[in-house]
């Protein structure tokens, strides 16, 4: 099998952080969890699955999977966040999968949104690189929705899933958004971007639009229409945020 190390970023994850472990304890023996500050039973359950924990003050997401990165035995890097869990399929694919030189590996999703799987909407057919080598990339530090310096290299495709579970209520939904709205404002801020009343009113209409309607989100129900609106409330906050951040 090969060589790989798990690096996972923490903050109060109970949740699902057992059941994380459980999976990747089967293609790892180095599992680097690097947390910041949980107050739950996070770092109690890390401890049971003989995880390498490094507790580091919040730098942004970039900066925390760095940071792990850095302190992993093995090159090869296997990043999760402590909500994705690895679908039994996908770890015997990577079980069996020979690892090329400066190649990075896209793995599928399976998002689940309040107990259920969402078929439609902007997360269909999502899929992100979450193994590659630490010799060769390394994570932006932007605030959110960080991404991978991946430059010209190629890219390749497994079949099988990461499964995710994302927010299991509307509470913690909105509560997400917000935090992604104020860190997505700061960024713009800080490109020296400008907020205006078309930007805060009609860029929400659009994305709901795009969400619910042009990607069928409204295939999955009242679910496919709540996230559309909470993602069009979260456009309207970023540019409510950025305009008064530009005054």
């Amino acid at each position: 099998m090969n060589k790989l190390s798990v690096v996972i970023i923490t903050y109060n994850a109970e949740r699902k952080l057992e059941e994380v472990l459980k999976q990747v304890k089967k293609v790892s023996d180095d599992i680097i969890l690097v947390d910041s500050g949980s107050s739950d039973r996070t770092l109690s359950i890390a401890q049971q699955y003989q995880t390498s924990i490094y507790t580091k003050d919040w730098l942004g997401y970039g900066t925390q999977k760095n940071f792990g990165n850095d302190q992993a035995v093995n090159d090869w890097i296997l990043s999760i966040d402590s909500d994705e869990v690895l679908s039994d399929q996908l770890i015997e694919e990577l079980k069996h999968l020979h690892l090329e030189e400066g190649k990075l590996y896209s793995i599928p999703f399976t998002n689940y949104y309040c107990g259920k799987i969402i078929r439609h909407g902007r997360w269909r057919n999502e899929r992100h690189v979450r193994l590659f080598q630490r010799s060769k990339v390394s994570w932006n530090r932007d605030g959110v929705h960080e991404g991978l310096t991946i430059g010209d290299a190629e890219i390749v495709s497994l079949k099988n899933y990461i499964l995710h579970f994302s927010m299991n209520s509307r509470e913690m939904h909105l509560k997400k958004a917000s935090h992604y709205a104020q860190i997505g404002a700061e960024k713009l801020f800080k490109q020296g971007k400008k907020s205006s009343v078309v930007k805060r009113f009609a860029n929400p209409v659009f994305r709901f639009f795009m969400d619910y309607i042009l990607y069928q989100g409204f295939l999955d129900g009242r679910l496919g229409f709540q996230i559309a609106l909470i993602s069009a409330k979260e456009t309207y906050w970023k540019y409510k945020h950025l305009n008064k951040l530009n005054q």
